[in-house]
């Protein structure tokens, strides 16, 4: 855990050094931690509007059996300024996910709205919350499972770089 928050904090100070602003064609590394932990990408079209990318994946070994998890999703985020170094955001995505629990697999389908807020500790690092809702098909095949309503509540780190 140690180890972990001195990279956080080696993050923070370097990225508070650089003097670039979020302009269209910066790029940067996102991560969130929520109901399904991903890694992925993020590609500014403007000022005010983002594109995300966003791949997870888990396994798990129990007694009598395995599980594992993928998921790929992508969404538009619009920015709009709330207050010195915060933003508000509102978009919508896409996500698929594939499970298998012990040799049964079953496969997820989902539309979704979001919107939160970041605080920019500098103009390369932002820590952000956010809720989402929306529509999701799922289930093994032949027997699927619809669900309208909130898909998660999570938080997102963003680092931008170029």
């Amino acid at each position: 855990m140690k180890k972990f928050l001195l990279v956080v904090v080696a993050i923070l100070i370097v990225s508070s050094i650089s003097l670039a602003q979020l302009t269209a064609g910066k790029m940067a590394i996102t991560t969130s931690i929520g109901p399904a932990g991903a890694i992925g990408g993020a590609y500014a079209l403007s000022e005010n509007m983002r594109l995300n990318a966003g791949l997870n994946f888990s396994s798990t070994s129990v007694t009598g059996g395995s599980s594992s998890d993928f998921g790929i999703g992508a969404g538009v985020w619009m920015y709009k300024p709330a207050m010195e170094n915060v933003t508000m955001f509102y978009g919508g995505g896409v996500t698929f996910g594939s499970t298998s629990v012990a040799g049964t697999s079953s496969s997820a389908l989902g539309v979704n709205v979001s919107a939160g807020a970041e605080y920019w500790f500098s103009p390369r690092f932002a820590w952000g919350g956010y809720v989402s809702a929306g529509f999701s098909s799922s289930g093994p095949s032949g027997a699927t499972t619809s669900v309208f309503g909130t898909q998660g509540v999570g938080t997102s780190l963003t680092w931008w770089f170029n």
